[in-house]
């Protein structure tokens, strides 16, 4: 079905204006207005017309020169010059770099050097906060900032100079174009560039999906822009292609420079327990010239109780960072230690994406990401100075069951995705919905109701707008009948099949036994051959690991491997409630030396084959001897709380 404008139908329209007269290059279409005497792009004031027009903040008209001139370098990096010469004419750019690699100088400096207003999108009022503080620096006077944590009048008075020319750039957050207000006052600028920072969130293959990017093309087009530059660090091909196709880029110049992050080591120590983890953690930021460094934990309980340990062990101050904390909490945190004032921050992946300090020295990950592109993109804010940094991830075999858990939960059943079709489409033409509400009706979380907006939006049932990230709205724009739900049945699995692969991926990487750095670049589709400024990764350099901490041991060929040893009789009740989580869960259900198998991670091609290496607790006592492991399944049996089938292969069950 043909898309929609978000603007009324009954508004008469006129070809927006482009940079250097030309029309044919604009997105969209504009309200008519009065028609403009002069192009004040090209024509400068004349006495008795008003204001003098907005001019560009740089001097120079040459982007080399420019780039001296506003920001003090002597040459761009690999990459930018292209990517800044695109976005001068008018060109969609689509800039793939790694993290520290100068992606936003693809887009500020060509900014700085237009006479119109370039408007950046980006998930992350602290990235934006960062950015902004930085250009305000290079470029006084000439960014502004909407965004939540800003007073209305603050806001208004960002917005008023953005529109009267006093800025070349507006920083603003997606859910902002749920705002009628901001919308009519915003189009009035002339806008030259659109920027999508971030923009593998508009990709549903990315690993940081967000609905609420779906409309930023239709907001483009109806503002009237030249040009859409989209910039990400994290895009396999696969996610790149999605972005031109959600964005719809128009023959966009595509910057991509290669993934490798020469002055980065990558080591990865396996660790029996999470308690083994911290205390690897301590140790290794205890070491000379760790610091700064980044910490990041898998859960906000783990994050809390990981910056306390580290702050006593350390005999330091420690911040702790993540959603659950005060706003007021969580930008002391980050502005302490941004401005040096604090050396170790602990952070969920809230602080992913709005970290830019280049002396970090280490970045240690207590917990596996859930996909190579999270972990990657994490790990990349270690050594953006270009100095030598390493990036450490302490994997427990615990975290797989973590991984397994968020995606099942984030599957979406046909009941939810039925019931969430036919509230929407019943709606028509429009909806304005609490996603609490929706999941409540569908019997799922908040996060299978956004993955259900995406697969409506899809198969063309709905439109969403830009809205908070509390509600779901938008219009009703295709039937829900069976040929919709067959199609976003058929999303939905491939949805599913895409996350299993990123969890295969990415414990495919930690287990494995060739280079780290190879590895992450091949996920990239970057085939170049790596080139390290230094040590490259533990299975490289292996003096690059530190010593194992005591649950590790040296296996066969010096290989690090789990050390097996009897059970402790403090462990005998976690072991216990993990040996019936497993039998309860388990399909097809399993035997006594299969439950032991899972429980000491094994590989075998029958525990494969049934998807028996996604349980819950997999791996996890992997340190433990077999013998000891199945002593403990059948004191359960003999204690009732297990039962046998019985016959030639028997399996187990809960009582």
């Amino acid at each position: 079905m043909a898309s929609r404008s978000i603007v009324p139908a009954d508004i008469a329209t006129r070809v927006c204006r482009t940079r250097g007269g030309d029309r044919s290059r604009g997105y969209g279409r504009r309200p008519v207005r009065a028609p403009p005497v002069i192009d004040p792009l090209i024509a400068p004031a004349l006495p008795g017309l008003g204001p003098e027009p907005p001019r560009p903040f740089a001097r120079a008209t040459e982007p080399v020169e420019a780039l001296r001139e506003v920001f003090g370098f002597a040459g761009f990096r690999p990459g930018q010059h292209e990517a800044v010469d695109a976005a001068l004419a008018g060109r969609d750019v689509l800039v793939v770099m790694p993290t520290g690699s100068g992606k936003s100088l693809c887009y500020q400096l060509p900014a700085l050097m237009r006479a119109d207003l370039t408007l950046v999108v980006s998930p992350l009022v602290s990235l934006m906060q960062d950015q902004v503080d930085a250009l305000e620096r290079a470029a006084p006077g000439m960014v502004a900032l909407v965004n939540a944590q800003q007073d209305a009048a603050a806001n208004r008075a960002a917005v008023e100079r953005a529109v009267t020319g006093r800025a070349r750039l507006l920083y603003v957050s997606p859910e902002r174009f749920s705002s009628p207000g901001f919308l009519e006052r915003i189009r009035q600028a002339r806008i030259g560039l659109f920027v999508v920072d971030e923009a593998h969130c508009v990709s549903q293959w990315g690993h940081d999906f967000r609905p609420d990017y779906f409309r930023l093309a239709d907001a483009a087009r109806w503002l009237g822009a030249q040009a859409i530059v989209a910039s990400t660090a994290t895009a396999t091909p696969q996610v790149a292609n999605d972005i031109v196709a959600r964005l719809g880029l128009r023959e966009p110049v595509r910057v991509a420079t290669g993934f490798d992050r020469p002055n980065l080591s990558f080591v990865v120590v396996p660790c029996a327990t999470k308690e083994a983890g911290h205390r690897g953690i301590g140790a290794a930021l205890k070491q000379p010239g760790a610091l700064p460094a980044i910490v990041y934990a898998g859960t906000r309980a783990e994050c809390d109780k990981l910056s306390a340990r580290l702050e006593q062990e350390l005999g330091t101050t420690v911040l702790a960072y993540h959603a659950g904390l005060p706003r007021e909490a969580r930008a002391e945190a980050q502005r302490r230690f941004m401005g040096g004032e604090v050396d170790v921050v602990v952070a969920t992946n809230a602080f992913g994406m709005g970290v830019d300090k280049a002396d970090v020295r280490t970045v240690c990950h207590e917990a596996v990401p859930g996909s190579i592109e999270a972990y990657y993109q994490e790990a990349g804010r270690a050594g953006r100075d270009g100095k030598p940094a390493r990036c450490m991830l302490f994997a427990c075999a615990r975290d797989k069951g973590l991984h397994v858990f968020f995606i099942e939960r984030s599957t979406v059943e046909e009941p939810a995705l039925k019931a969430i079709g036919r509230e929407l489409a019943a709606a028509a033409p429009q909806f304005r919905v609490p996603a609490e509400s929706l999941a409540r009706l569908a019997g799922c979380d908040e996060e299978a109701v956004r993955a259900i907006v995406g697969h409506l939006t899809r198969v063309g049932v709905i439109k969403p707008s830009p809205s908070a990230p509390d509600l779901v709205a938008g219009q009703v724009t295709g039937p829900w009948d069976g040929r919709a739900l067959a199609l976003c049945r058929s999303a939905a699995q491939e949805g599913t099949r895409a996350r299993w692969r990123q969890y295969r991926a990415v414990w495919s990487w930690v287990e494995g036994s060739t280079c780290r750095r190879t590895g992450i670049l091949r996920h990239f589709g970057d085939h170049n051959p790596p080139a390290p400024d230094g040590p490259c990764c533990d299975v490289c350099d292996p003096g690059l690991a530190p010593p194992p901490p005591p649950s590790v041991s040296q296996g066969p060929g010096g290989r690090r491997q789990l050390a097996q040893r009897p059970v402790a009789a403090g462990a005998v009740a976690e072991l216990d409630d993990a040996i019936v989580e497993v039998v309860a869960l388990a399909r097809p259900s399993l035997g006594r030396t299969r439950a032991v198998e899972v429980l000491r991670g094994g590989r075998s091609k029958v525990l494969l084959k049934h998807g028996w290496d996604g349980l819950p607790h997999y791996g996890t006592f992997g340190h433990l001897a077999g013998a000891s492991v199945l002593e403990r399944v059948d004191a359960l049996l003999d204690a009732g709380t297990l039962k046998s089938s019985g016959g030639h292969y028997p399996v187990l069950e809960a009582a």
